[in-house]
C-alpha cells in the first residue's frame, strides 16, 4: 500500500517518478482542455451561497472552486453525469450538492487542466502511450475515487511493481511505533532505537539535527544512511544548509530555493495600490522601495522605505537624483485608464529590467475600458502567482531530505524527525465550508460520493507520518521545540503524543529529554546548541544590579544635536517617557525605537490627530461665538480636510463604517467645544502654536500647543485637546503627576508676547473630547463648564523628572522595578506604556522588599 502521489518506475532505467499531470499529458499526448468558465458562470448563478458571493466574490469563488474539485474527484470517471442527488433527503446537504451539480452542468462538464488529463487517460489504451508507466504499490484506503480509478487503469495497462520501502523492518521501540502508532496495542519499553529531545526553537532543532548526523557518521554511518524528515516551513528549510555546512555534511534532496517570489507581480500589485488613491498606502510605497527590480542601492531603498513606513512620505526619495528618480514622480493616484497605463509604462522603463513588468502591464490593458477602472479586477489579474521552485538536488552521497507531504524517496538506516511541536505532524484540517461532517457521511451513504472529510484527511496524514517512520531500519531521533522563533510557547505535536502512548510514557513532554547532561559545559557548533531542558523565563533574564542603576559613559542629553551643534530640545512627550522609564527615554534618544511596519489603522494617535484637525478647521484664529448651526454647516468640509491632511487613506470605500463613526464623534466634540467658547466669551487667539523655553538645569524644551484662547478679562488659556475621557486625566492631575501643563506654563512665560502677563493670568487646560469636559488647575477659577482640579497639578511629576535629569547627567541610568507599571497607574494615574516594550520589560529589576514599590 502506498499513499499518494502515485509513482512509476521505468522498466529501462529503474528511475522512480511521481505520476504527475504533466507526465501523463506528455506520455499520452493529451489535448488541451476546454475553457474552465467558473468565474463567468458564477456571475449570475443562483445558489445557497449567492448572498455571500455578492459580498465577497473573490473569496467565495475560490471556495466554490475547491468544492467543485472535491466533488469531481469523488465521482466515477470525473463526470457530472455520475452525480445523483435523488436519494438524499430534503435539506441543506441536498441543496448544496444539487447547486454544485447544476453549476458543473452549466460549465458543460468542464474540469481544471490537471483533472481533464486524468479523465482523458481513463479512456486511453496501452497503444496510446509513448512509454510504459508501471505503477508502484497497490490501492490505498485513503485515496479519492479519481486516484483509485487512475491507479487501477494504469495498473491494468502496464502492471504493478512492489514497493521499495517496506514496513516493520526495525527492532525495539522504533519497530513497535512503526507497527502500532495508530492503535492502542500494549506499550513497548523505550530503548536506544528511538530517542526524543527537547530544543529551544526550530533553528536550534536544525543545529542539533546536524550535530546528531555528525555523531552518527563518526559512529560508522555513511551520510546516505541518514534521513531528515522536515516540515515545509521556512523556519526549518532556510536553516538546513548553514547548519549542515558547518559540520561538513552534504544534503541530498534539498530544494535549490525553498520558495520563489513573483517580484513583478508584487511590484505591480503595490503600484496599483498606490495609484488607486486617495492616498498611497505606506507599506505599498515601502515595499516598492525594497523591490529587487528598482535601480537604486539596497541601502538607499532601506532609507526610502523606513521614511515612507514611518511618515507616509520620504524626504530622501524626494531629494534622490540617481537612476530611477522618475519613479517617485509617478507614484500618485490616477483618474483614468489612459493615465494609469502611461504611468505604469513610465515606471517600467526605469527598472533594472523592464520586460517582466511590461508583460504584466500588457495583460492588464484588455481589462481597461476607456472610461473607468475596475480596481478589483485589476488586482486579481496582477496578483503574484506561485512560482515553481527549482528541482531538488538529489544524489547518492548525502543526508536525505524528506518532505512532510510525501513518502521518503529512499530507505535509510537512521531517520531524524524535526518539528514535532505546534501544528506539524499532522497539519490541522480546515472545516468544509459547504458540508458538515455528518452531511459528508450522509452524501456518501446515499449518493456514493466520498467527499473528503476532516476525519479521513487527518487519518491520511497520520498514516503518512507512520509510513515515513517506516523508512528507518535501525533507529530514529525525534526533536521538538519549546518555543517558536518569536518566543511563543509550543505544545508537542499530535504525532509525538501518539508515540508517547505507544511507548507507555506519561505524556509527550515526559518523552523529551535534554540533548546534553545538566553539567554539560562544552557546546558544539560554536554554541548554537545548548542544554535547554530547564530553560525558562527566569534563567534567560539578564543579570541586573540590585541597586537599580547602571553607569553610562556620557551625558545622554548631548546625544541629539542640530546641524549647528546645539543640543536638540526635549518635547513634552519625551519628558513624559523619561518620567516613566529613563531606559525607554535613552533608547529614544539613540534612535533605537520600535519601527515595526504595520498597515494604516485607526490607532489612538490617528484618531486624536483627526479630532484635532477637525477642531482646527472649524475654529480658526479669531473665531468666537460660533452657534450650533454654523458648526454643523462647516463640519463636513473641516472633517474631510482633516482626513486629507492626516489620514487620506481613510477616504477610501473600505473605511466607510469607521469614517462614519468618527464623524459622529468629531461633530459632538466640536459642538461641546463651541458651547464652551460661547459660554466664556472666548476667542481663538492661535492654533498649533509653537512654544519653547528652558527646564531644569537649563535643558532646552519645545512643544506645540493645540490652541490659545483669549478671555474677556485678559487671561490666556493654553489648551491641549485630548481624545480621552476626563476621569483618567483628572486622576493624574489630582496626584500632581501631570507634567505637560507644567511644561506649557514654563514655555509660555518666556514667549515674548506673553511676558507681560503675571502667572495668574496664564491658564493651562485639557479639552477631553470623549466627554467634552475641560480640566484646569486653580488658576482657571471662574470658567464656565470647566472642572477645576485643586493643588499643584504637576508638582510631583516635575520633581521626578528633575531627579531623572540630574541622575542621567551624572552618568547613571536608573532601571525600572517590576512593580513600576502598577505603581504609576495606582498612585499617579499614569498608564506606563513605555514598560510594555518587551526590551524594556526584559531589564526590569525584581522587587526585593516593600520599598521597591515606590516610584
Amino acid at each position: 500500500m502506498r499513499l499518494s502521489p502515485v509513482e512509476t518506475r521505468s522498466p529501462a532505467t529503474g528511475a522512480e517518478r511521481p505520476v504527475t499531470a504533466d507526465l501523463l499529458a506528455a506520455t499520452f499526448l493529451v489535448p488541451r482542455s476546454p475553457p474552465y468558465p467558473l468565474e463567468d458562470v458564477l456571475q449570475d448563478f443562483v445558489a445557497p451561497w449567492s448572498s455571500s458571493y455578492l459580498m465577497a466574490p473573490e473569496e467565495v469563488g475560490q471556495l466554490v472552486s475547491f468544492a467543485l474539485r472535491d466533488l469531481a474527484v469523488a465521482t466515477p470517471g470525473l463526470s457530472v453525469q455520475s452525480v445523483d442527488v435523488s436519494a438524499l433527503p430534503d435539506g441543506r446537504a441536498r441543496d448544496h450538492l444539487a447547486a454544485l451539480k447544476s453549476l458543473w452542468e452549466r460549465m458543460n462538464d468542464a474540469l481544471p487542466e490537471n483533472l481533464h488529463v486524468i479523465r482523458h487517460i481513463l479512456s486511453c489504451s496501452r497503444e496510446d502511450a509513448l512509454e510504459p508507466l508501471p505503477i508502484i504499490g497497490g490501492p490505498c484506503p485513503f485515496e479519492s475515487r479519481a486516484e483509485y480509478d487512475l491507479r487501477a487503469h494504469l495498473s491494468a495497462l502496464f502492471g504493478t511493481l512492489p514497493e521499495p520501502v517496506t514496513c516493520n523492518t526495525a527492532a525495539g521501540a522504533l519497530g513497535h511505533v512503526q507497527r502500532h502508532l495508530l492503535d492502542s496495542n500494549f506499550p513497548a519499553a523505550l530503548d536506544e532505537t528511538l530517542l526524543a529531545f527537547g530544543l529551544r526553537d526550530p533553528r536550534e532543532e536544525v543545529a542539533f539535527a546536524a550535530a546528531r548526523a555528525q555523531a552518527l557518521v563518526r559512529a560508522g554511518y555513511r551520510p546516505q544512511d541518514i534521513g531528515l524528515l522536515v516540515p515545509e516551513d521556512a523556519a526549518y528549510l532556510f536553516a538546513l544548509a548553514p547548519a549542515f555546512n558547518r559540520v561538513g555534511l552534504p544534503l541530498s534532496g534539498l530544494p535549490v530555493e525553498p520558495s520563489l517570489r513573483d517580484h513583478p507581480g508584487e511590484f505591480l500589485t503595490n503600484l496599483l495600490a498606490v495609484m488607486r488613491g486617495p492616498a498611497p498606502p505606506r507599506l505599498a510605497l515601502a515595499s516598492l522601495c525594497l523591490s529587487p527590480l528598482v535601480p537604486w542601492s539596497i541601502d538607499e531603498g532601506h532609507i526610502f522605505a523606513n521614511e515612507y513606513a514611518e511618515k507616509g512620505r520620504s524626504p530622501a526619495a524626494r531629494a534622490y537624483g540617481g537612476r530611477g528618480a522618475k519613479i517617485f514622480a509617478e507614484l500618485h493616484p490616477v483618474s483614468s485608464p489612459a493615465q494609469l497605463i502611461a504611468r505604469l509604462y513610465s515606471i517600467a522603463a526605469e527598472l533594472v529590467e523592464a520586460a517582466p513588468l511590461v508583460q504584466r502591464i500588457n495583460a492588464l490593458r484588455p481589462l481597461l475600458p476607456d472610461d473607468s477602472i475596475d480596481w478589483g479586477l485589476l488586482n486579481r489579474a496582477a496578483a503574484p502567482v506561485a512560482l515553481a521552485r527549482d528541482s531538488e538536488k538529489r544524489f547518492v552521497e548525502g543526508v536525505s531530505i524528506f518532505g512532510e507531504t510525501a513518502l521518503p524517496w529512499r530507505p535509510v538506516r537512521h531517520l531524524i524527525v524535526v518539528g514535532l511541536a505546534g501544528t506539524n505532524w499532522p497539519r490541522p484540517v480546515a472545516s468544509n465550508p459547504f458540508f458538515t461532517e455528518s452531511e459528508i457521511a450522509q452524501i456518501e451513504a446515499a449518493a456514493g460520493l466520498r467527499l473528503p472529510s476532516r476525519h479521513r484527511t487527518l487519518a491520511r496524514r497520520l498514516e503518512l507520518f507512520r509510513r515515513q517512520l517506516c523508512s528507518a531500519t535501525d533507529g530514529a531521533t525525534l526533536t521538538a521545540s519549546v518555543r517558536d522563533l518569536e518566543g511563543n510557547p509550543l505544545a508537542p505535536a499530535t504525532a509525538l503524543s501518539l508515540i508517547a502512548r505507544a511507548l507507555g510514557a506519561k505524556n509527550a513532554k515526559s518523552l523529551l529529554k535534554p540533548p546534553f547532561p545538566h553539567n554539560q559545559t562544552s557546546r558544539p557548533l560554536n554554541g548554537t546548541v545548548t542544554s535547554l531542558a530547564n530553560w525558562n523565563e527566569e534563567n534567560a533574564r539578564a543579570v541586573l544590579p540590585l541597586e537599580g542603576e547602571v553607569a553610562i559613559p556620557c551625558n545622554p542629553f548631548m546625544l541629539r544635536k542640530s546641524e549647528s551643534g546645539a543640543v536638540s530640545p526635549q518635547s513634552p512627550s519625551r519628558l513624559e517617557t523619561l518620567l516613566v522609564s529613563p531606559f525607554a527615554w535613552l533608547l529614544g534618544e539613540m534612535g533605537a525605537e520600535d519601527r515595526t511596519w504595520t498597515p494604516e489603522t485607526l490607532d489612538v494617535l490617528t484618531l486624536g490627530n483627526l479630532i484635532h484637525g477637525t477642531l482646527e478647521g472649524l475654529f480658526p484664529e479669531g473665531a468666537h461665538d460660533l452657534d450650533e448651526a454654523t458648526i454643523r454647516t462647516g463640519f463636513s468640509a473641516a472633517f474631510e480636510a482633516a482626513i486629507a491632511r492626516k489620514a487620506p487613506w481613510l477616504a477610501s470605500e473600505g473605511w466607510v463604517t469607521e469614517r462614519t463613526n468618527l464623524a459622529r464623534e468629531a461633530l459632538e466634540a466640536a459642538l461641546t467645544w463651541g458651547r464652551f467658547l460661547a459660554d466664556n466669551g472666548a476667542q481663538i487667539r492661535q492654533v498649533e502654536t509653537t512654544l519653547s523655553g528652558t527646564y531644569h538645569f537649563n535643558l532646552p524644551i519645545h512643544g506645540r500647543a493645540d490652541c490659545l484662547l483669549d478671555l474677556p478679562d485678559g487671561r490666556v488659556i493654553v489648551v491641549d485637546h485630548k481624545r480621552s475621557s476626563s476621569s483618567s486625566r483628572r486622576k493624574r492631575m489630582e496626584a500632581g503627576a501631570d507634567l505637560q501643563v507644567e511644561l506649557y506654563r514654563r514655555m509660555i512665560a518666556t514667549t515674548p508676547e506673553f511676558t507681560h502677563l503675571s502667572p495668574s493670568y496664564i491658564i493651562t487646560a485639557y479639552h477631553c473630547t470623549l466627554d467634552g469636559r475641560l480640566l484646569t488647575g486653580p488658576e482657571g477659577a471662574g470658567l464656565k463648564s470647566a472642572r477645576l482640579v485643586p493643588g499643584p497639578i504637576g508638582a510631583v511629576a516635575d520633581q521626578i523628572v528633575a531627579e531623572r535629569i540630574s541622575t542621567l547627567s551624572a552618568g547613571r541610568l536608573a532601571l525600572n522595578r517590576a512593580s513600576d507599571a502598577e505603581t504609576f497607574e495606582k498612585k499617579l494615574g499614569i498608564k506606563a506604556y513605555a514598560l510594555e516594550n518587551p526590551l524594556i520589560a526584559a531589564f526590569l529589576i525584581p522587587n526585593t522588599n516593600l520599598e521597591d514599590a515606590d516610584v
